[in-house]
Order: C-alpha cells, then sequence, then structure tokens
C-alpha cells in the first residue's frame, strides 16, 4: 500500500495513467489479503466476537470457528481456505491439496508436515 501510495504522490500525472491499473490490483490485494487474515482470526476466536461478525460466521459468509476446527485436527492435511470455507469441500473432492502436495514435494524434496512433532515440542 505504500508503494501505491508512493507512487501516487510522485508519479508525474502523466504516469499515472499508465499504472493505475497494476496499482489498483496491488492496492485490493493488499485489502483482500488483510480482511482474509482478519476472517481467520475471527475463526480462533470464541469470546467477545460482536454480534454481527457471529452472525457472518453462522451465514457462512465469513469462515465459521466450528468449520475451521476440523482444518486443526491432526494431521492437519485438510480445509485449507481460510476466508469463507466454501472451497474447501469442492478441493477435497478433486483432491487438489494431496495433489499440490505431491507437486510440491517433487519440486523441492521437502515431505509435507514432517517436522509437526518438532514444532509441536517447542519450548521457547
Amino acid at each position: 500500500m505504500g508503494y501505491c501510495t508512493y507512487q501516487f504522490l510522485f508519479l508525474p500525472k502523466e504516469a499515472i495513467p499508465a499504472s493505475y491499473n497494476w496499482m489498483m490490483y496491488l492496492f485490493l490485494l493488499c485489502v483482500f489479503v488483510s480482511l482474509t487474515n482478519q476472517c481467520h482470526k475471527w475463526s480462533h476466536t470464541y469470546f467477545g466476537l460482536p454480534w454481527y461478525i457471529k452472525l457472518l460466521q453462522d451465514l457462512h459468509l465469513v469462515l465459521p470457528r466450528r468449520h475451521h476446527r476440523i482444518h486443526h485436527v491432526s494431521p492437519h492435511e485438510t480445509y485449507y481456505c481460510i476466508t469463507t470455507g466454501w472451497l474447501n469441500y469442492p478441493l477435497e473432492l478433486i483432491g487438489f491439496w494431496p495433489t499440490l502436495e505431491v507437486i510440491i514435494e517433487s519440486l523441492t524434496g521437502s515431505k509435507p508436515r514432517s517436522d509437526d512433532m518438532a514444532w509441536a515440542s517447542k519450548t521457547s
């Protein structure tokens, strides 16, 4: 967002139209990533949420706590969508996440979740 602001403040007025679409894309990307993180935070919050956030969760417009809890059950290999959760079931049906893990493992050699126990036992 700082980059967009800098561009709009310091680019010559003639240069702004050439980069306007890119700047709006970056700006909206920042806004929606922030909103996604907030929805994810709410799915971990069990007390003190405003009534309208609880309503949005009940209507499944933002990620409900009960739905997101599935992701946090061992072995933590499912339900990765953290904004609304709407795509979790269809992605499970087509095997999206296991396929992606196979691709990543073949490209990097890193086995998914191979260090989970080390992370779980961290004390610092």
